[in-house]
């Protein structure tokens, strides 16, 4: 209903009611309804209408007077909005149930059991198969197709810890982005190279390398000096005959040798085909034969034949077995004694590693592309040797005595000697002409 603006009372607005189709369904309403929601609104909180009950339920005679201080604290807080709804309950009784008759399904057969649950044991059994649930009787085809195709609920459920740190899902069809993992090498936990560390910095020279030495420790340097360069001249003869068998192989022997066929002189061919073709014809012949039947003693003495070998192999296996059985003691110990002397060689390469990087350092060991190289040796004949200081004469050079006992040490890294270059092209002079320029 709308206010009018000159402060008059609201009228409500309704619709016309001419005609007589409009005396019904253009009716009034709303206070109608209005007084029967009010009417019911008071069945559901107080249990009945304000005009049904009596003036002693709807009004209280108040003789106690004002209420105290004492009494108004004591008196309980009002609810939360909230609340009150939550505890809204309707004093309008609920509608009772029909009465059901007395008649028991029966639960004691199968069937009966299937009719009074709404199930048949046929679908209970699938649900069973398909949560993963123990259950009786023999699968049939129809049950086994059919829980194939559902899969269970149990089998899709994944195990998750809600405590433990969250784990990615991989996926087979997309490869993972991170890089492989770099195998860590071992001599990042063992030292191969310490005994070279306590190597020390200048190493006393041999006693044979002295201006003035000792015969036997001259001689003894000479041998040493000797088995190097004969060991050295070894190792190059045997690169170049490895050079030549490669070469060998690839070299033609012949020249009238050719890949793929054979050239030899005409008659030898004319008589090679002569004889290939009586051979061929021979075999024609033997094959135009035709294979007779074989008779009942025939097929029975190739059966007692064949009976024969089997039983021969059968032997001849169980020979071998009972040999193989015999000698399982023999073996352990050959295995264990190969394994000892396995250890024990290991262990005796490992002691000449020590004792070489003890002695000498790393050198002669390859680090990296490049091996360290090993301690000149200045060797000098019997005619060599000065006979006094005045004709002593300067050998060695300290500085790459230096330099190659801190590769033996492992203190610089080892490298290939650059020798110098030679320049490639000729250099040319040019005149420049600066008096004809602009």
């Amino acid at each position: 209903m709308a206010r009018p603006s000159d402060g008059r009372p609201a009228q409500p607005r309704q619709a016309s009611r001419k005609r007589k189709s409009a005396w019904r369904k253009n009716i009034d309403l709303s206070s109608t309804e209005a007084a029967l929601e009010d009417i019911r609104e008071q069945e559901r909180t107080v249990g009945a209408a304000a005009h049904t009950r009596k003036d002693d339920e709807l009004f209280v005679v108040d003789r106690a007077g004002q209420e105290t201080a004492i009494a108004r604290q004591a008196r309980p807080k009002r609810k939360l909005r909230s609340q009150e709804i939550l505890e809204a309950r309707s004093a309008v009784p609920a509608v009772q149930s029909r009465a059901r008759s007395s008649f028991q399904l029966d639960t004691k057969t199968p069937a009966g059991k299937a009719h009074a649950s709404g199930m048949s044991a046929k679908m209970k059994k699938r649900l069973r198969i398909l949560a993963s649930r123990p259950h009786t009787g023999i699968e049939g085809a129809d049950e086994v197709r059919s829980a194939g195709r559902i899969q269970s609920d149990a089998a899709l459920v994944e195990k998750h810890d809600l405590w433990g740190a969250p784990q990615e899902k991989s996926n087979e069809w997309i490869e993972p982005a991170a890089k492989p993992v770099v195998k860590e090498p071992r001599s990042k936990k063992l030292a191969p190279f310490e005994e070279a560390e306590k190597v020390p910095a200048v190493p006393l020279p041999h006693p044979g390398m002295s201006y003035n030495p000792d015969a036997d420790a001259h001689d003894e340097l000479l041998n040493a000096a000797l088995a190097e360069a004969a060991a050295a001249e070894q190792d190059e003869a045997d690169k170049r005959a490895l050079k030549q068998q490669w070469f060998g192989v690839t070299k033609q022997g012949d020249a009238g040798d050719y890949m793929g066929m054979i050239v030899g002189d005409a008659d030898d061919q004319d008589q090679d085909g002569e004889n290939d073709q009586e051979t061929d014809d021979a075999d024609i012949s033997e094959a135009a034969v035709q294979p007779r039947r074989k008779s009942k003693a025939q097929r029975l003495r190739e059966a007692r034949a064949k009976e024969q070998q089997l039983a021969a192999a059968r032997r001849k296996q169980e020979r071998m077995d009972r040999a193989a059985v015999a000698a399982l003691a023999a073996e352990r110990r050959k295995l264990t004694r190969m394994a000892a002397e396995r250890i024990a060689a290991k262990n005796a390469i490992r002691a000449a590693k020590m004792e070489r990087l003890r002695e000498q350092g790393m050198a002669g060991e390859r680090l990296g592309k490049h091996r360290i190289p090993v301690q000149r040796k200045d060797v000098q004949t019997g005619d060599e040797l000065s006979e006094s200081l005045r004709q002593l004469k300067p050998e060695g050079n300290l500085f790459w005595d230096r330099f190659q006992s801190l590769q033996a040490r492992g203190r610089a890294e080892p490298r290939r000697p650059l020798a110098p270059t030679r320049r490639k092209y000729k250099l040319r002079t040019y005149d420049s002409h600066y008096f004809k320029r602009d």
